[in-house]
């Protein structure tokens, strides 16, 4: 009998029992909610992504790039479907009725008991499966696509097949892909089908019969007769890649090439032909005899005519008279490079660079009191280094912790006091990451924004030797020259992230006496956030689940994303190539930033790959290609977001091309304001292709080309720091001379000058113009030789300045000023003569403090009158938390290499005054007073004066040098002395703790 307190007594709970299918359920469960949150969000990115497009009104670009990326998927994945599926349904139709028995049977019986008639439906997986990975990334080739159905002629044919250029930029390339992808395609399709006839029993390799029945050898032989008729076609359209071989001494078909590879192409053409045949004949003769015939005499011609031959005909017959041989292929280099890289822009026969003016300049070797104080080049002089002074930005003019200047400033052109003046300007940016309040609050709907622009001359300095800022400070401070009515900068410089605008709470637009200032956005950047679905995109997009539940976020706030300008350019136009150095421009009252942008191809014939190791990283120039062109100013506002694609030359095909494409991208040049159109630039990383090019390729004659005899090099770069001399910089610099002599005996070149914007009065013109300048020096051999000739041979300007009317007048065209001789010093020589200067030394020395450094700035040449002109500004930098670099000698020099005068003062005045004489003692005439200006009237230029103070005199200087000296060996002595009683000290100390222990 039970017991009944059994009844009452609780039962111990039992534990729930998963069998294998709910955890197979529950496992498909999970991936599916997984796959549906990417999918999400995924879909959430592409809806945004559109929503940022149409915001900046060209939603058209999105959609035409997502149209051309779904089609060509869709045609390639269809057709690679319906080429697998037929085949393997042909292979199903042909299977035999009864397997042949044997070891290999035993293997596949499982399978067909497993499939059984579910036959088609395995055949449809995989012919999806494999659809959708052949054929699924073909929309990454949307570029090419569009380009070849929107080709444009050149108006130029290629030397050898006379084509027009446009086939190579626009056709090929796409045919070339098409023919590949075919290719590879039919030869997966091969593999599977042939797999597919060994499991139904066609093909059986473990048999002493029958191994391939007719049926399987006629369908396999049609395929790879299908394959030698692809490779054919393959073979037609390699001839024309021959325009860019690397065989020769220079870029494109060489007298190898035309002469030994391409009848070796054309024969290896007629046997994939003839293979294509056989293996047709073959479906009617047993046994495969003629198709591996074929095959092999494929194999064998393609090894000994497609590379042996070459070889022998390289080394014995082009190698020995190479400069004769090669002749008219150089010729052809010369020509299609020069257009290729904007040198020429109407290639013919006169075989000139119709955009390179050259003029022969042979400088005077002293300079006068009239040349210096006539010269509009002089008050131009730049004394502001924007590789030093963006410390003094930063700590002068970030005012807060939350902005920050750019590693580098730029160096623009702006009219003060009725001068046009050069000036160096740097934005004052967002910092995100050191916003005072860290919270989603604080960094994404208070602290928006950066603020306003740092202007500074170049030509002039504090009587601390800091930048006198023109526009600065925080609420901004400008001259009448300037208006910036809207300072606040949404778009910037490596600015990530996104902001909220237009939320129930105001920004934060600056701090001011421990006072917050606020400011409400009414500009026209962000996309509407307003909506439920649109806040749940965004979080999704973002990861981040407050703009969803924020009460913040309100109908009438918007997001700014894509915030970095450089990002912004490249989502709208991706087959854009972006220049490294963005500007901001202070324009209209708001802060523009202008991107320079390339069109580019690598399919130019015969056109000459450049050397890019000169290019900064972020260049987007640090690519392969042969030809470009500044095809675009991309202008972005800062306040309002919007982004204004100007076409500035469209002569360019390839520019010509996309307006077809993305007709609403584009803006006539016209359409700019000439207030914007007043500070564009040459672009840099462009003149540095440019001149490392054109370092060799300003020579016509093929012969003297081959030589080498007279190429050019860019200047070696002169180097711009020198540090404290104490006992600790001491070894720390031999430890790095030793390191740099290490990388020296690996390293062929040194390190090139940069190009330098400057304001010049040329030689030879009357106006003053915005160029970028580099020079150039003679090259004496190759490898590490090629450095040993410092001496300048040649200048080169690019202009930037537009026409009075706001047409591109002399924009773009580049200067050419060639140096006769070997006297004059190149910026390298003039750097080894500033360090070994007494005068100099002494004077570092003196600024050469104990926690301070001192920088050496550019070396800048600057052209005055007859004369070429030297000039580096010094600084001392404290070092240090707060480091502010301050201008406090100026040197400046002027000669040839035997009589090179060279002087060092406290102003640029007075060096320039002290080379007037060869003592350095005289100066220049001091200029009648000017009337004290009226009220609002700008004050006249001052004309370079030095000041009262007299040099020191040599018995001085000498008596200096050696207390100097007499110092230097009492602190060595004193730092011996130290590091002996620490060593005393660490064994007394470590004694006592044994003898405590």
């Amino acid at each position: 009998m039970r017991n009944p307190r059994d009844v009452f007594r609780p039962r111990p709970p039992s534990r729930p029992r998963f069998t294998r299918r709910s955890k197979i359920i529950a496992g498909l469960i999970l991936v599916l909610l997984l796959a549906a949150i990417l999918s999400l969000r995924g879909t959430a990115r592409m809806w945004t992504d559109y929503l940022w497009f149409d915001s900046l009104g060209h939603g058209d670009v999105w959609t035409e790039i997502l149209v051309y990326r779904i089609i060509l998927s869709v045609i390639f994945i269809v057709l690679f479907f319906l080429l697998l599926y037929s085949n393997l349904a042909i292979a199903d139709r042909l299977a035999p009725q009864t397997r042949p028995p044997g070891p290999e049977e035993e293997l596949l019986r499982h399978y067909h008991d497993a499939v059984g008639h579910r036959r088609r439906l395995v055949s449809v997986v995989l012919a999806v499966l494999f659809a959708l990975i052949v054929g699924g990334g073909t929309g990454g080739e949307w570029q090419k696509a569009m380009l070849f159905f929107n080709s444009v002629d050149f108006g130029i044919e290629d030397p050898q097949f006379g084509y027009d250029i446009g086939f190579y930029v626009f056709r090929l390339p796409f045919i070339q892909f098409l023919i590949s992808w075919v290719f590879r395609a039919l030869i997966i399709v091969t593999v599977l089908t042939a797999i597919a006839h060994y499991v139904n029993g066609g093909i059986r390799v473990q048999t002493t019969g029958q191994r391939v029945t007719p049926q399987v050898k006629v369908h396999l032989s049609v395929l790879l007769a299908l394959i030698a008729l692809v490779r054919a076609v393959g073979y037609w359209f390699d001839r024309f890649g021959l325009n860019f071989s690397s065989r020769g001494p220079v870029d494109g078909a060489s007298f190898t090439d035309i002469n030994a590879q391409l009848p070796a192409i054309n024969l290896l053409l007629l046997i994939s032909v003839l293979s294509a045949v056989l293996l047709v004949i073959n479906i009617w003769q047993r046994g495969w005899v003629l198709p591996v015939t074929a095959v092999g005499l494929w194999v064998i011609v393609a090894i000994v005519m497609g590379a042996i031959y070459p070889a022998i005909i390289q080394r014995f017959r082009a190698e020995p008279e190479e400069s004769q041989k090669e002749a008219v292929y150089i010729e052809r280099n010369i020509e299609a490079t020069r257009h290729a890289l904007g040198f020429d822009k109407n290639p013919g026969d006169d075989n000139t660079a119709d955009n390179v003016t050259t003029i022969a300049f042979d400088p005077d070797t002293s300079i006068t009191v009239e040349e210096l104080s006539g010269n509009p080049s002089v008050r131009n002089i730049r004394l502001l280094d924007p590789d030093i002074v963006p410390n003094a930005f930063q700590v002068e003019q970030s005012e807060r912790t939350f902005y920050t200047f750019n590693s580098e400033v730029d160096v623009d052109r702006y009219e003060i006091d009725g001068e046009i003046t050069e000036v160096v300007i740097g934005a004052r940016q967002l910092n995100v990451a050191d916003v005072p309040q860290q919270s989603w609050e604080g960094r994404h709907i208070q602290y928006t924004h950066g603020y306003g622009v740092a202007v500074a001359p170049v030509n002039s300095v504090t009587t601390q030797g800091s930048p006198d800022f023109t526009v600065g400070d925080v609420p901004v401070v400008t001259s009448p020259d300037f208006e910036l009515s809207r300072p606040q900068l949404y778009i910037g410089e490596n600015l990530t992230g996104y902001a909220i605008v237009g939320a129930s709470i105001p920004e934060v637009d600056y701090t001011e006496a421990n006072e917050t200032v606020p400011f409400v956005y009414d500009g026209e950047a962000g996309v509407d956030i307003g909506s439920f679905f649109r806040q749940s995109a965004f979080a999704l997009r973002f990861g981040d689940i407050n703009p969803l539940i924020s009460g913040f976020v309100d109908s009438d706030s918007k997001i700014i994303f894509n915030r970095d300008l450089r990002l912004r350019v490249q989502n709208l136009a991706p087959f854009l190539e972006l220049d490294a150095d963005p500007y901001p421009v202070v324009s209209e009252g708001r802060v523009f930033y202008i991107v320079d942008a390339y069109t580019t191809s690598n399919r130019y014939p015969y056109g000459q790959t450049p050397d890019i190791s000169d290019l900064p990283l972020e260049s987007g120039l640090r690519k392969d290609f042969n030809y470009v062109r500044n095809s675009v100013k991309v202008v972005v506002d800062a306040f309002h977001g919007t982004t204004t694609f100007y076409v500035i030359d469209p002569e360019d095909p390839i520019i010509q091309a996309w307006r077809k494409i993305f007709p609403g991208l584009f803006e006539d040049f016209d359409k700019m304001p000439l207030d914007l159109k007043n500070h564009l630039r040459y672009p840099e990383d462009l003149f540095r292709v440019q001149t490392s090019m054109w370092a060799r390729y300003f020579i016509d004659d093929p012969e003297t080309f081959y030589a080498n005899s007279v190429t050019w090099a860019v200047a070696q770069d002169p180097g711009t720091r020198i540090t404290a001399r104490t006992f600790v910089d001491e070894l720390t610099e031999a430890i790095a001379a030793e390191e740099t002599a290490t990388a020296a005996a690996t390293r062929q070149l040194e390190r090139r000058i940069r190009p330098f914007y400057q304001l010049l009065q040329l030689p030879g013109e009357d106006d003053l113009d915005f160029v970028i300048f580099r020079t150039f020096v003679p090259v004496s051999g190759s490898g590490d030789d090629e450095d040993e000739r410092k001496e300048l041979t040649a200048f080169i300007a690019a202009k930037s300045d537009v026409g009075e009317n706001g047409d591109l007048g002399e924009y773009g065209q580049l200067v050419v000023y060639t140096v006769p001789g070997t006297s004059i010093p190149g910026p390298s020589i003039v750097d080894a003569k500033i360090q070994a200067d007494t005068e100099i030394a002494d004077a570092f020395t003196q600024l050469n403090q104990q926690g301070s450094t001192v920088l050496q700035g550019n070396l800048l040449m600057i052209p005055v009158g007859d004369s070429l002109l030297f000039v580096r500004p010094v600084y001392v930098q404290a070092t240090g938390e707060t480091e502010l670099p301050q201008v406090k000698q100026v040197i400046a020099g002027v000669g040839n290499d035997d009589d090179f005068i060279l002087r060092i003062r406290p102003t640029l005045n007075e060096a320039l005054a002290a080379l007037t004489d060869p003592n350095g003692l005289s100066v220049l005439p001091t200029q009648p007073t000017a009337p004290e200006p009226d009220a609002g009237e700008p004050a006249p230029t001052a004309v370079p004066t030095p000041s009262d103070e007299a040099p020191i005199d040599d018995d001085t200087r000498r008596a200096l040098s050696e207390l100097i000296s007499e110092l230097r060996a009492t602190q060595e002595s004193i730092d011996e002395d130290r590091q002996t009683l620490d060593g005393l000290i660490e064994e007394l100390e470590s004694l006592l703790d044994s003898s405590g222990g």
